[in-house]
């Protein structure tokens, strides 16, 4: 599968899927989306939810895979119990909260109540509203009346209906014998509350509040996880569609065009990575990054020095005119024009020439070693930054730039570098024909 995934990767370029799974590689990976995102504060929410979202959803697997774990152990537990157990009694006890726990598991799991492969069945537990089979009520029962969670005195009637609320009370039990922690519906539930007060209140009570989410769809999320405590991953399904829908059809295309199609770009401000440090000291201030224009401001300053190397190219075309040099040394102007051309077509077309030749680009903001901020994979990518040629290091690509680790858009931008080559060398023969064809007129 992994081999079919890389080879489509070099046929086509990514989707947005793709990019969310972290299936994808540099440029057009994760962090560099969050990257571009982050200059568009509405935007950058809407993949904050997304992000916060999927880690609910995490969350819920773990709490789903700990109730699998915990029945496993409750019922190899109990089997031990009944080994090391030497009356007749507690024998048959034991080996029947063994058995009933076992049968329990495979029937949950049968009916798809602790199988994400079945979302509906699966919310619908963590709700306490999943419609148990004859059979799977029996053996509930059978379970919980063999299970040492709560005593005869116990004054709790908890039903079928709230079967979680009961497996809660096992995995404390399982975190107290293993001094481990475990996922609780408690939590769940603060995670979702967070979700709520994080992107769905309003603008002043939401830091990261949701703009273009409809009032509809707000409030009745609201109405699920603040008044009747929902916290499964089906409450939040409507706004995740909206959310992935977004971000697919305005967001990931700008995306796309400009880290697929261009190998320099501006430097982005950091101020949403350092706003969110919370107190910044002085050291934190100091701008660390590359120190070229070539780096910080890529497009304009090409376009600068290029006009200024093309000035230099009339001039020396001019001077050598009218001193009625030659027309063979009139042909030295080819140096400034091939420059002044080079550096006004490469940020014109925001693709450098050098830099597609040896598979590299620009990242969209400098980041700083020190920084606690960076990407968890960012180690994979330190290499990238080790060994930089001279000619890209005299281009302001020492600090910013990151092998094209994505074979696609390597080749896609060798391409473009092709095409920008040609004008280059089209531009500057006409520049240097002109001047060194046209009759010298001493003054």
């Amino acid at each position: 599968m992994e081999l079919d995934f890389a080879k489509i990767q070099e046929e086509r370029l990514p989707t947005l899927y793709e990019v969310l799974i972290q299936k994808t590689s540099v440029p057009v990976d994760l962090w560099s989306f969050y990257t571009y995102l982050s200059q568009f504060p509405y935007a950058i929410n809407y993949l904050d939810f997304w992000i916060d979202l999927m880690a609910h959803l995490r969350l819920s697997k773990d709490y789903i895979n700990g109730i699998r774990g915990s029945l496993l152990e409750e019922s190899n537990f109990n089997e031990l119990e009944n080994q090391q157990s030497s009356q007749e009694d507690q024998n048959s006890n034991s080996e029947n909260v063994s058995v009933t726990t076992s049968v329990l598991l495979n029937a949950l799991m049968e009916e798809g109540h602790l199988d994400f492969e079945n979302p509906d069945r699966v919310s619908k537990f963590l709700q306490g509203k999943a419609d148990y089979s004859p059979k799977l009520s029996q053996l509930l029962d059978g379970w919980k009346r063999h299970s040492g969670i709560y005593d005869a005195n116990n004054n709790l009637n908890i039903d079928n209906g709230n079967l979680p609320t009961l497996l809660d009370e096992m995995l404390k039990n399982k975190s107290k014998r293993n001094e481990t922690s475990q996922i609780t519906t408690k939590q769940l539930l603060n995670n979702a509350l967070q979700i709520c007060n994080t992107y769905l209140y309003s603008t002043e009570k939401s830091a990261k509040y949701l703009s273009n989410i409809s009032e509809e769809t707000r409030m009745k999320v609201l109405d699920s996880v603040v008044n009747q405590n929902r916290y499964d991953p089906e409450v939040f399904e409507e706004l995740k569609a909206t959310t992935y829908q977004l971000l697919e059809t305005d967001c990931f295309p700008k995306f796309l065009s400009t880290v697929a199609l261009h190998n320099i770009h501006d430097e982005l401000s950091d101020w949403r990575f350092h706003s969110e440090k919370g107190a910044i000291d002085n050291t934190t201030l100091r701008y660390r990054g590359s120190r070229s224009p070539f780096s910080n401001h890529t497009t304009l300053s090409r376009l600068i020095f290029g006009l200024v190397w093309l000035g230099i190219g009339f001039w020396i075309g001019y001077v050598l005119i009218f001193l009625k040099y030659s027309r063979a040394i009139r042909v030295v102007t080819v140096v400034p024009f091939a420059i002044g051309c080079y550096l006004i077509i490469c940020g014109m077309y925001q693709v450098d020439i050098i830099y597609s030749w040896f598979g590299v680009t620009q990242v969209l903001t400098y980041k700083d070693s020190d920084s606690k901020i960076l990407r968890s994979n960012d180690e994979e990518h330190t290499t990238t930054k080790e060994k930089v040629p001279f000619l890209i290091a005299l281009l302001g690509g020492g600090k910013r730039t990151v092998k094209i680790e994505h074979t696609f858009i390597k080749k896609l931008l060798q391409r473009r570098g092709l095409w920008c080559l040609l004008l280059v060398v089209i531009s500057t023969a006409i520049f240097t024909v002109i001047f060194s064809c046209v009759p010298g007129f001493r003054i």
